[in-house]
């Protein structure tokens, strides 16, 4: 294996190295070469504008392989970031026939298509039919070949270098370091003459390396894109830290160059509805649908948004698209569209969504939602055995819902023991619910540094929900006394409706049943 340069800006060939530049468009050419090595998205787009203008007459032989250089990249550069490569796919390889006697540009372009798109922009049903990475057999030697190849062909650089890298980031795993580039593992001991193009495209491999990203964006300001994944990790951890004025800043930084991009729109609904902006979110999961109308999560998110506006109608035909479109995560949408049905009291329809989601996923909340609906439909023994797993598989995180609704289910059955018993359960998750609630609470109003209207909403949120359960906290003793009383245990009731007492709007129920405690 020989080992190359990585700052060599273009190889060419000695029949193109005589042909005549004006001293003008020499300055030109280097400001290219310069901004290539840059690698920034708008660096490029300004190195192939400046390409393009000078690719003309007797410099064209000697412009044409830096352009062609440049579209390569650049289609690249847009396959990471989810944005349509197809242009630059084609303008590349309408220069094949004029560069076919010293490269074979069909090759080239086959491996940058082998690229798979930044996977959260990307339909998952798309990438499966599209991505040809994805079979192993057969293409591992084609690979390794195609590696070898390239690091041989007179493709110039950085554009060869970060192909190769590409290749290897694909398939790590599989294929060999293609040869004469450096291990990752080596990245912060690359000299400072490598191109910012190469450091990033490492620093973006299987292992992020957000020190690198930000030096990257330090060094080159126009380097917009190599903030994205920063972005992606603080608005994954915007809830727990509450750092929403830096993730908003940093989304909208990338939403303000990459509008176009769906990794980057998607990313935006996401943060909104992290911080529990529906109506923001709903914007961009319908700006990602525009551009990618198959968008699985996009297409959930839209599903989830309009459930949590309360437009039901709007929830519903969401989730039916994503049915008859038979999404990956259609058991979502079957258990949204139930959920949507259910509030409507449209219970039959509800039902048969609900079994639907049943058939193809298992979790707590799709168990709990199944017993409310059953149990409403006063369909008892799949209720109790829904609720029942649900509170199984909730096991020390708490399901007080299903824990309710089991008491009612029970108490329809008559079994007063075990309904006094469901109840207790119930009335002691909503207690450990309301103080975490409250301890969130007050250090949500302690966080003066958080953004106002994110402050606002949790604040108006977390009172919200301590209301609610602390009434369901009372009227679960209640419930649990009362059906002490009647299995005969008339000393828990006691302590129990005491507790139940607390709640004014419990005043008559107490009273009634102390009456007949005595």
């Amino acid at each position: 294996m020989r080992r190359i340069s990585l700052t060599l800006l273009a190889v060419v060939s000695a029949a193109c190295a005589s042909a005549p530049v004006r001293p003008q468009d020499q300055v030109w050419l280097d400001r290219a070469a310069g901004w290539v090595s840059d690698g920034c998205y708008d660096c490029l787009l300004e190195a192939r504008e400046t390409y393009t203008r000078l690719a003309v007459g007797r410099a064209r032989p000697l412009v044409l392989p830096r352009l062609l250089e440049t579209e390569l990249l650049i289609a690249l550069r847009e396959r990471e970031l989810a944005i349509d490569s197809a242009e630059a796919e084609a303008r590349a390889l309408a220069l094949a026939p004029e560069l076919a006697a010293v490269l074979d540009v069909p090759r080239i372009m086959a491996l940058v298509r082998l690229m798979a798109p930044e996977p959260s922009g990307t339909p998952r049903s798309v990438a499966r039919d599209q991505s040809r990475l994805s079979t192993v057999n057969v293409q591992l030697r084609t690979l390794r070949t195609d590696a070898e190849w390239l690091m041989t062909s007179p493709l110039g650089e950085p554009a060869r270098s970060y192909l190769a890298l590409s290749l290897h980031c694909a398939r790590q795993s599989q294929a060999p370091y293609p040869p004469g580039l450096l291990p990752y593992d080596d990245l912060r001991g690359w000299p400072a003459s490598v191109p910012p193009l190469l450091v990033y495209r490492a620093a973006i491999c299987t292992r992020i390396d957000l020190p690198v990203l930000e030096r990257i964006r330090s060094e080159v300001p126009r380097f917009v894109e190599a903030g994205y994944r920063a972005a992606r990790i603080v608005v994954a951890n915007v809830q727990q830290r509450g750092n929403v004025g830096e993730a908003r800043d940093q989304v909208e930084s990338l939403y303000a160059r990459f509008a176009h991009s769906p990794a980057i729109t998607y990313l935006y609904g996401s943060f909104n509805q992290l911080i529990g902006d529906s109506k923001a979110a709903l914007r961009y999961y319908e700006e990602t649908l525009a551009i990618q109308p198959r968008h699985e999560d996009a297409m959930l998110g839209r599903t989830v948004a309009f459930t949590f506006l309360r437009q039901d109608d709007e929830a519903i035909a969401a989730a039916t698209h994503m049915i008859d479109l038979a999404t990956d995560n259609r058991a979502d949408a079957f258990y949204w569209r139930a959920w949507n049905r259910w509030s409507r009291k449209e219970l039959v329809l509800a039902r048969a969504d609900v079994e639907a989601a049943k058939a193809l996923r298992s979790n707590p909340d799709l168990h709990t939602l199944a017993g409310q609906i059953e149990h409403d439909q006063v369909d008892l023994d799949p209720a109790e055995a829904d609720l029942r797993t649900a509170v199984d598989m909730s096991a020390g995180k708490g399901n007080c819902t299903a824990d309710w609704y089991l008491g009612l289910v029970l108490m329809k059955r008559e079994r007063w023991a075990e309904t006094a018993g469901s109840f207790e359960n119930a009335m002691n998750c909503y207690r450990v619910r309301v103080a975490a609630s409250e301890t969130a609470l007050a250090a949500v109003r302690a966080r003066e540094d958080l953004d106002p209207d994110y402050r606002a909403r949790q604040i108006v949120g977390f009172e919200a929900a301590i209301i609610e359960d602390r009434s369901q906290y009372h009227a679960a003793a209640f419930n649990a006394a009362n059906h002490f009383a009647r299995a005969g245990d008339p000393d828990k009731a006691r302590v129990l409706v005491e507790i139940a007492a607390v709640d004014p709007a419990l005043a008559d129920l107490v009273r009634q049943l102390r009456a007949i405690l005595k």
